[in-house]
């Protein structure tokens, strides 16, 4: 190998690692603020290529044992975090927890958890700031309670892809810099959403909605 040849590989060794950090600090910097789902969106569209090859299933499910789902909404100014689902696969009982801070779907601020018991699965209920057995607790056969069961899954990482509509839409992929995103439209109930996931490699990270042709308003999913 000549001295030129040598110079060129020994800049790229450092070059092109360096590239691939900074972008993908760039990037998270960029979606860590959530400001604007819309500007991340025309950011995508303007730099990102598309690609058809890439599936969106790994985007769509996640395959860890133990993992946390933070809920927001918000806008161009502030942003409230309004749920969080954390899921425990590990051992031979999986237990799902639910904490709502605010009231959803008719459903009290609390914690709301599904596990199992003697071969049987549950569904448990306590205020916040209460704990478990004590004030307020309730504890029901998941068969009795089916809408509070529902109410639970609805906010794993599946279930979040089946409210942003992402499990029954044609998703289009770009990728760039290792990173992959996923974009989708969305009808809920009659109004056309904008939606997309993005995350590192095969690792989903958020997934964000807004209404088609806000450029403020935003619901936004962050997995841990």
């Amino acid at each position: 190998m000549n001295e030129q040849r040598k110079i060129i590989f020994k800049e790229a060794l450092f070059n092109v690692p360096f590239l691939l950090i900074a972008g993908l600090v760039t990037l998270a910097v960029m979606f860590k603020s959530g400001r604007s789902a819309f500007d991340i969106e025309q950011i995508i569209l303007s730099n990102f290529r598309s690609t058809q090859s890439i599936s969106a299933d790994p985007f769509l499910k996640t395959e860890s044992k133990s993992y946390k789902v933070e809920y927001y909404y918000g806008d161009t100014n502030d942003e409230v975090l309004f749920a969080e689902f954390e899921y425990s696969g590990r051992g031979d009982d999986p237990k799902s927890t639910l904490t709502l801070y605010e009231a959803r779907d008719g459903f009290d601020p609390g914690v709301y958890s599904t596990a199992w018991f003697l071969g049987e699965e549950y569904v448990t209920y306590w205020p916040i700031g209460s704990s478990a057995e004590g004030d307020g607790f309730e504890k029901y056969l998941s068969t009795e309670v089916p809408l509070m069961f529902n109410l639970v899954n609805s906010y794993s990482w599946e279930g979040a892809a089946n409210t942003f509509g992402a499990s029954e839409s044609a998703l289009k992929g770009y990728s760039m810099l290792g990173v992959k995103l996923f974009l989708w439209d969305f009808s809920d109930n009659g109004v056309m959403r904008e939606n997309f996931i993005w995350g590192i490699g095969g690792n989903p990270r958020e997934m964000y909605s807004y209404i088609q042709g806000s450029q403020g308003e935003y619901k936004k999913a962050v997995l841990k």
